[in-house]
């Protein structure tokens, strides 16, 4: 996915067939689960979200049907640095007004401290360096009024044999197949990505494990 020459068409089968896993395997889930706990019993009059790394939009999606299921006004900003799949994530959110699509590198955002009430970032977070991983972070917690959650794969040698083998079993595209493993060999352990949150300054957050080896989730409160 991070590739400069893969094709438009196996793009986008590719974050098409990645929606499908979060979906299938509970990324929805635990996100809402995750977001619910962090805004509690007395939501913002109108929820404004920062998403990072957006993909398809497939977390902003899911959170507009929880809101819009709940009466809850909301406001997506969802943002990605591919072009191709900023592209792609416009035909799959016509429908969805609250969502607005941006196009940024996740290290050079634009918006301003306390601009948005939580920032999610999913399974973006080891296509970067833990250099520029510390960057995120510190850039999340700024711009969340009320809280941040980074969710991501957890790497571990279960992690990674397992994700072989389900991919074989489920998913018949080799380059999705190569990629997915690819993922979890460049995911951070819990202990790496804790140094990172520190490092990035933050205080009030929680890493825990979820799905047994495969994820888990950095929960941050303001």
């Amino acid at each position: 996915m991070d590739r400069p020459d893969i094709d438009p068409t196996e793009l986008r089968v590719e974050v098409e067939m990645l929606e499908k896993a979060n979906r299938w395997l509970g990324a929805h889930v635990l996100m809402l689960e995750s977001v619910r706990r962090l805004l509690g019993s007395r939501p913002p009059a109108v929820l404004r979200v920062l998403d990072l790394g957006t993909g398809l939009a497939d977390i902003p999606r899911a959170l507009v049907t929880w809101a819009r299921q709940n009466g809850l006004p909301i406001v997506v900003t969802a943002v990605d640095g591919n072009p191709q799949i900023m592209e792609f994530a416009r035909i799959a959110c016509r429908d969805w007004p609250e969502i607005n699509l941006e196009l940024h590198d996740l290290r050079m955002l634009p918006y301003a401290p306390d601009s948005f009430d939580l920032v999610l970032c999913s399974l973006a977070l080891h296509h970067f360096s833990a250099t520029d991983t510390v960057g995120i972070l510190r850039r999340m917690s700024e711009l969340a009024r009320c809280g941040y959650i980074a969710s991501d794969l957890r790497r571990n040698w279960l992690t990674i044999a397992t994700t072989r083998l389900v991919t074989m079993l489920l998913f018949n595209r080799h380059a999705f197949r190569r990629d997915a493993v690819q993922s979890c060999r460049a995911a951070f352990t819990l202990q790496e990505l804790r140094a990172i949150a520190l490092q990035a300054g933050l205080e009030k957050f929680k890493i825990t494990r979820h799905h047994l080896f495969f994820r888990m989730i950095l929960e941050g409160r303001k």
